[in-house]
């Protein structure tokens, strides 16, 4: 067992963004957009394995997950995430192109679901949002399609 990521705080803390998606033009687009957001950092995982090595590590503060990932499903990524120490309370938004992803993930503790494409604009508005005032339960909250 490896030991627990180090405690930041607010002034020597760059926020982490872990995007779990195993489609290069969509971790491409991703990295696009998220140059727009220098404050950020971008961590990028091809697997759910993957997606929980670089979590153990990085204790990111936005989870972005892929909804048909090689290894498993999103929601089955994430159930194994809220185990990670420190991540039960973390946002994480569902990202997919599956029209019917929202229904099935309903009952998960996802806060969102964005339906690809994403739209450059309400991306960054939502990352923004979400790491700047973040939910405070994610158990009750509201699944809501991402607008293209």
């Amino acid at each position: 067992m490896s030991a627990p990521a180090p405690l930041r705080t607010s002034s020597d803390h760059q926020p982490v963004v872990l995007y779990v998606e195993d489609h290069p033009v969509n971790v491409m687009i991703m990295q696009a957009m998220l140059n727009h957001r220098p404050r950020l950092r971008l961590v990028v995982a091809t697997t759910g394995e993957e997606g929980l090595q670089a979590a153990r590590l990085e204790r990111p503060d936005l989870l972005l997950l892929d909804f048909h990932l090689p290894d498993c499903d999103g929601a089955e990524l994430l159930t194994q995430l809220r185990a990670v120490e420190g991540l039960a309370d973390t946002p994480a938004v569902a990202v997919s192109a599956t029209d019917d992803a929202g229904r099935r993930l309903a009952g998960s503790t996802f806060c969102e679901f964005w339906a690809k494409p994403l739209d450059v604009h309400r991306t960054l508005d939502a990352i923004d949002r979400l790491i700047d005032d973040p939910p405070r339960a994610h158990q009750d909250a509201t699944l809501f399609a991402h607008a293209r």
